[in-house]
């Protein structure tokens, strides 16, 4: 995990392709480097001689900078760092600075090293943060963690993409100064140069960027503390500017699969009105259809099943061995006329009613009972940023909006099997300017159109995250995080570009070498690193993560 050192091959076609370097060969190549540096520096001996020396020495540290510097040029990649290590390296050791050049480049080099171990540790350290989590649930993370570019950040890329504009306009002054400071001020050329590569090799944007992955997977790891387990770090930051949240009630508020209660007929046994039952939504996607197939032991004659019509909400309709059954609410027979002895239903329960062949036959009573991490959810969220909350559910219209007044949602929308949902969520998201989110549980086969789907599961292929069910509560505290890592990445930019703008200032003035430039530029990227570690160690986040993690511990 981190950045390794890298070494460089060449594969076919000629490309040079970077291989990570162990550890271990690279402090072995620095402890060489800097004995030869130090022999060069410090014993008494002719120019060419010493500045032999300092060209092993330089290359014993660096010479896979010369392999990646050759990748860079196949690849057009012109300010990459390599590229520049490398001239300002050419350049310092034609106008007599080798012993600066020697330095540099072991300073770049040791700074590699401990910005990798950093990065290490602080992995390692975030896994502990997970030791009241499941092994599943640390496995999947620690995967995630190690997945290439998990912890990239969209706030890294415009970052990047400044810190990229600013390195081609200081290259570009750098230029000019070398040029122009001799004709203009009392400078030789050669004093000219030197200052004008120290401002080029300030400009490069490595302790501007090293921390941006690490911010990410730090993020990671904080948000698997709550329980929520995203699919890469930049899914996370996108929470920031999430206005919009679309809830779907089963699994999420409500249970995913309800247990069956009762079985009333007068005129079918049990058994043969749950087959006829269960065959009757067989293609069904309401909850029904799950607590009739957990209810049902036998096999199905699907061959018997025809012209089935879904109806969200409220039942279905179907054709069995060519009778006609319904098995539906008392909203559906209600709005057709049917006399039904109906009865009222309990807050908990729900109650389907099935007719053969224009016949009542009898009911089934099964659950509906409301999760309690449904109590304060949709208030939680908004504590956290969300301006507004939409409820969406197979139930039927007058009993969603019940729910939706009931918990403080703000809209709310019911008969929906799964292709109606995702067109409902299609369009609430082409009308909305800000971020849309979509939190469910039940599968289904496609990303919706919202910019993040949450599934409710310990498993899921086209979610963004997934959410462990016993800590739906905690979802809401993940926005937190979201904000952490966004203002934390922003401000080791500022920080950073804070250091190199002093850095130019003191090198345009000639109190700024080479050598110190990159000791004080790595010094600069580590502060970074430890100050994107913050981030799972804030007191507010720490409090509420660990009464969390009490609470399931205590249940356990």
């Amino acid at each position: 995990m981190g950045l390794h050192s890298q070494n460089t091959e060449r594969h076919e076609g000629g490309t040079i392709q970077a291989k990570e370097m162990p550890r271990g060969i690279l402090i072995i190549r620095l402890v060489i480097a800097s004995v030869i540096f130090a022999v060069s520096a410090v014993v008494s001996m002719p120019v060419v001689v010493k500045t032999i020396l300092l060209v092993i020495a330089s290359l014993v540290a660096g010479y896979d900078l010369i392999l990646g510097a050759v990748n860079s040029v196949e690849g057009k990649d012109y300010f990459n760092i390599s590229i520049i290590l490398v001239f300002v390296s050419v350049i310092g050791f034609v106008i007599g600075y080798g012993i600066e050049v020697a330095a540099m480049l072991i300073l770049y080099k040791v700074g590699l090293v401990l910005n990798d171990y950093v990065k290490e540790r602080t992995v390692t350290s975030a896994e502990e943060l997970l030791r009241y989590r499941d092994t599943e649930e640390i496995g999947r993370t620690v995967e995630t963690a190690n997945r290439p570019a998990s912890g990239e950040l969209e706030a890294g890329e415009k970052i990047n993409g400044a810190a990229s504009f600013v390195l081609k306009i200081l290259i570009g002054f750098a230029v000019l100064f070398a040029i122009l400071a001799p004709l203009l001020t009392h400078l030789t050329v050669r004093e000219s140069i030197h200052r004008a590569l120290s401002i080029i090799l300030i400009a490069t944007p490595a302790s501007v960027m090293l921390s941006i992955p690490l911010i990410g997977i730090v993020g990671i790891f904080s948000a698997a503390r709550f329980g929520v387990l995203f699919n890469k770090a930049s899914s996370i930051e996108k929470l920031s500017d999430i206005k919009t949240l679309i809830v779907d009630k089963a699994g999420v508020l409500a249970e995913e699969c309800p247990k069956l209660l009762s079985v009333q007929s007068d005129v079918l046994d049990t058994n043969t009105f749950l087959t006829f039952a269960a065959h009757a939504v067989y293609y069904s996607e309401q909850p029904i259809a799950k607590v009739l197939s957990n209810a049902t032991d036998g096999e199905y004659k699907l061959e018997v099943v025809s012209n089935f019509s879904e109806i969200p909400g409220w039942g279905v309709e179907v054709d069995i061995g060519g009778a006609h059954v319904i098995l539906a609410t008392k909203e559906l027979y209600v709005s057709r006329g049917e006399a039904i002895p109906f009865e009222s239903e309990p807050s908990d329960c729900q109650i389907f009613y099935m007719m053969i062949a224009n016949r009542y036959i009898g009911k089934i009573t099964i659950s509906n009972s409301t999760l309690d991490s449904a109590e304060n959810l949709v208030a939680d969220f908004k504590n956290n940023g969300i301006a507004k909350c939409i409820l969406i559910s197979e139930d039927g219209r007058e009993d969603t909006a019940a729910f939706a007044s009931k918990f403080g949602f703000d809209d709310a929308y019911g008969e929906l099997d799964t292709e109606k949902k995702l067109a409902l969520i299609d369009s609430i998201c082409s009308k909305t300017a800000e971020g849309d989110m979509y939190l469910y549980s039940s599968g289904i086969e496609s990303h919706s159109k919202a910019e993040i789907d949450v599934r409710v599961s310990k498993a899921g292929k086209y979610a963004d995250a997934l959410v462990n069910p016993n800590s739906i509560s905690t979802m809401p505290a993940v926005f937190s995080v979201a904000d952490r890592i966004r203002a934390v990445a922003t401000e080791n930019a500022i920080f950073a570009m804070a250091v190199k703008a002093i850095l130019v200032f003191l090198s345009i003035n000639g109190l700024c070498n080479l050598w110190f430039a990159m000791f004080i530029d790595s010094a600069a990227a580590i502060f970074t690193l430890l100050n994107s570690i913050r981030v799972s160690s804030e007191s507010l986040l720490k409090g509420m993560i660990n009464r969390r993690e009490e609470d399931e511990f205590a249940e356990e």
